[in-house]
């Protein structure tokens, strides 16, 4: 990623948590007020910084999050555009973990890797485009969440899913289409 994509990526997700439309004067307090606009800015340059001499400087964002904002995405984990925070408590995206465009994170999600399998190679989910996760969810393992999913609160997710499917419970399962 280049400083200007950067810079162009950040923008984007401002436009995301403002009307794009809003007066300068919006955008601006958005920037310095919004934890969870906040919380994508610090991953989205956390992220930039992880293929330059400054990746140390991936410590001090970390820790911002954590300590801030209860909140930790890995530099090594990939973001889509339009990504969302509507609460931003206790939301943890593990290092390898894909999640694609347009898509809603509530609060105290957990996605992550299953446990090291044959030479303790990890596995993450990939989370395709248009999916909302709510409250409390946990996505677990090589699973691939297809387009236009709900995963409802409390659930814990350790399969694939259908696209615009609903999927509630401990291990979760489809209850309805979208």
């Amino acid at each position: 990623m280049k400083f200007k994509e950067l810079i162009l990526a950040i923008g984007n997700d401002l436009d995301v948590y403002t009307n794009k439309r809003s007066s300068i004067f919006i955008k601006i307090i958005v920037f310095f007020t919004n934890p969870s606009f906040q919380l994508l800015a610090n991953y989205r340059i956390s992220n930039y910084l992880k293929e330059t001499p400054f990746s140390f400087l991936n410590i001090f964002i970390r820790y911002i999050n954590n300590w801030f904002m209860s909140s930790e995405i890995s530099p090594y984990a990939t973001l889509g555009k339009n990504i969302q925070f509507p609460h931003l408590n206790g939301i943890v995206i593990d290092y390898g973990s894909i999640i694609k465009d347009n898509v809603i994170i509530f609060q105290q999600i957990t996605i992550g890797a299953q446990g090291g399998t044959k030479n303790n190679e990890k596995k993450y989910p990939i989370i395709e485009e248009n999916v909302t996760i709510y409250a409390k969810a946990s996505l677990i393992g090589a699973i691939n969440i297809a387009k236009y999913t709900i995963i409802g609160a409390h659930s814990l997710v350790l399969a694939n899913t259908e696209e615009n499917g609903i999927y509630v419970g401990i291990p979760a399962k489809k209850v309805s289409n979208v």
